[in-house]
C-alpha cells in the first residue's frame, strides 16, 4: 500500500461518515415507528426491604432467640448473657462487613436509581430529537 500525500483525510473521514450515517437512516427507516422506551424496571424497594433486614441482623444481640430457649440455656440468665457477649465479641468483625457490604450495596441502589432516572430523561431528550430531525429532513425534502 503506497500514501498518496494528495489526499485530504479529514476530508475522506467526513466523507466515510456520511455514508455510514446514510446508510444507518436507510436500515432504520422502518424501524423508525419504534419508540425506543427504556424497558428495565428498577425493584428498588424490594432491593431497600432486603437491606434493611440485613442491617438489623447484623446488629449486636442484646436479647436471646426464643428457639434457643432449652436446656442449658434456661438453667441460668447470667450463662445466656455470657454468650451473647461471647458472641458479639466473635462475630465482631463479620458484623462490621456485613455493615460495609449493606451500605456499599445501598449506595450502588441509590446511584442505580438516579441513573435510572437519567436514561428516561435522555430517552426523552432522544425522541424529541429525533422528531425534530425527521420534521427538519421533511422540509429539506419538499
Amino acid at each position: 500500500m503506497h500514501d498518496n500525500p494528495n489526499i485530504d483525510v479529514n476530508d475522506l473521514m467526513a466523507r466515510v461518515h456520511d455514508r455510514v450515517r446514510r446508510e444507518e437512516r436507510a436500515e432504520t427507516a422502518p424501524a423508525a415507528e419504534r419508540s425506543y422506551v427504556y424497558a428495565s424496571e428498577l425493584d428498588a424497594a424490594s432491593i431497600e426491604a432486603l437491606l434493611y433486614t440485613a442491617r438489623k441482623m447484623a446488629q449486636v444481640r442484646t436479647v436471646w432467640p426464643r428457639k434457643l430457649h432449652r436446656f442449658p440455656f434456661t438453667v441460668s440468665r447470667s450463662l445466656r448473657h455470657l454468650f451473647l457477649k461471647l458472641f458479639a465479641f466473635l462475630f465482631n468483625d463479620q458484623r462490621h462487613v456485613n455493615f460495609a457490604l449493606t451500605e456499599a450495596v445501598r449506595e450502588h441502589v441509590q446511584l442505580t436509581k438516579e441513573m435510572h432516572g437519567l436514561i428516561a430523561s435522555l430517552q426523552g431528550e432522544v425522541r424529541n430529537l429525533e422528531g425534530r430531525l425527521q420534521e427538519a429532513e421533511r422540509r429539506a425534502v419538499r
